[in-house]
């Protein structure tokens, strides 16, 4: 079928598993799209709506109206949902509901994709399941998650799951390497599977200052021995945007994530490879449990942060259960 070569390259299990089931008409009514951030997700959900939209015989043509208008995200019959703020809120599915129930007398296929999925709020969580329990006839739910785990599993066992492929870390560094980013090409490769989002990342200067702050925060517990909230207030700026808060936490999640690798004997694998003075500093200071703990602390401080908690409060309270993880 046309239209999916590209992506096929990449993604052909799940390309081959949609395609197939289209073609022996055994689609189901509702798919978890789980990979890594820039693997493809969104891309396959499109392409699964022009499958089923598309105006020409010889699907996916990718030229008609109705090809050109999901591409644009303008489609009347396929809705994108996407986090506003830190969540998707209840309210979002609400409108989602309401919008295909003026639809549904139409024989055409009602498509609705939601972004970063495991982001709803329990309410609007809890509102998508009454969806999924009574599907409408044609209508087809896409869930684009980084990880499965973290959606109800009562939303898991009413659909299916494909789970995507990611590229190597060292072929996207290679990637990387080609596009002319050398320093910080192992930690993009660390935070996307999207080659031009991380070119773009890698030549800003906030992830330059957040690699910094990252560095100079590992400092104050190894080195220094200061405070690190009083590192954050130097950065206030970068930090009143909610993106810079979250890929501060990400990266600093990554570093850890390298110090365990260290002990491990994984140094192949590092994405803070080029700081390498400050990661063994890190890891004579740390053990495996210490590690492990961090790494607890920092994953319940995001969920602090899209709770919309006190920045300030949030990231004191990680500093405080991090000093007591050495």
């Amino acid at each position: 079928m046309r239209g999916w070569e590209q992506i096929k390259t990449r993604q052909s299990e799940v390309v081959r598993f949609l395609v197939n089931s289209y073609r022996k008409n055994r689609l189901v009514h509702a798919y978890i799209l789980e990979g890594a951030k820039g693997v493809g997700k969104l891309s396959v959900a499109k392409n699964f709506a022009k499958m089923l939209l598309c105006e020409s015989e010889d699907k996916i043509c990718g030229t008609c109206r109705s090809c050109q208008m999901i591409d644009q995200e303008g489609h009347v019959n396929v809705y994108v949902i996407r986090k506003e703020g830190n969540n998707i809120k209840k309210e979002q599915i609400q409108t989602l509901q309401s919008e295909f129930s003026k639809m549904a007398a139409e024989d055409s296929a009602k498509i609705y994709i939601i972004e970063d999925a495991d982001k709803m709020s329990v309410s609007a969580a809890n509102s998508l399941l009454k969806f999924l329990e009574e599907p409408m006839k044609n209508t087809y739910a896409l869930l684009l998650t980084e990880n499965k785990q973290m959606l109800l599993p009562t939303i898991r066992s009413r659909a299916v799951v494909l789970s995507f492929k990611s590229l190597s870390q060292e072929e996207l560094i290679n990637q990387y390497v080609e596009a002319g980013i050398h320093q910080y090409a192992s930690i993009v490769a660390a935070l996307t599977q999207n080659l031009e989002e991380g070119i773009l990342l890698a030549q800003s200067k906030r992830l330059a200052s957040l690699v910094d702050l990252v560095l100079k925060t590992e400092d104050c517990f190894v080195k220094t021995k200061l405070d690190p909230s009083i590192l954050l207030m130097q950065y206030q700026e970068l930090f009143k945007e909610k993106e810079s808060q979250f890929l501060y936490l990400k990266l600093l999640m990554i570093y850890y994530e390298d110090v365990l690798k260290l002990k491990l004997g994984q140094t192949d694998q590092l994405a803070f490879r080029v700081y390498s003075s400050s990661l063994s500093a890190s890891e004579q200071c740390n053990t495996m449990t210490s590690c492990l703990n961090k790494l607890r602390a920092m994953l319940e401080a995001e969920k602090r942060l899209i709770a919309n908690a006190n920045l300030m409060l949030c990231f004191d309270q990680l500093f405080l259960q991090m000093r007591g993880g050495i």
